[in-house]
């Protein structure tokens, strides 16, 4: 399973962004959720960023947000979101049948 972040950043929080999000990253793979990829959008809405990731299941993907909520560093990390994040959608998705195969 597949959850796909869409986070629509301020024009002034980019940098800020990019400076928390290794620290999420880290937390989140840490409880089983592997990123997949991440991405700067260079058409459309510009300051925003995609990130793929890989999980094992849905309840996977909320286990490891209760996780971060309750980490030590869950403070610093929620008021850089909130300073530099201005739309987020997540949607879980799951291969085709014509997918490429996984490696």
């Amino acid at each position: 399973m597949y959850l796909i972040a869409r986070l629509e950043l301020s024009y002034a929080g980019l940098m800020e962004f990019m400076a928390i999000a290794p620290k999420v990253r880290e937390k989140m793979e840490a409880q089983g959720c592997k990123m997949l990829h991440a991405l700067l959008q260079q058409t459309e809405r510009f300051n925003t960023i995609i990130h793929l990731w890989d999980v094992p299941d849905a309840s996977a993907y909320f286990t490891a947000i209760n996780a971060l909520q309750s980490d030590p560093d869950f403070p610093e990390i929620i008021a850089a979101l909130g300073r530099s994040v201005v739309n987020e959608t997540l949607a879980l998705a799951v291969d085709t049948p014509y997918a490429p195969q996984r490696t």
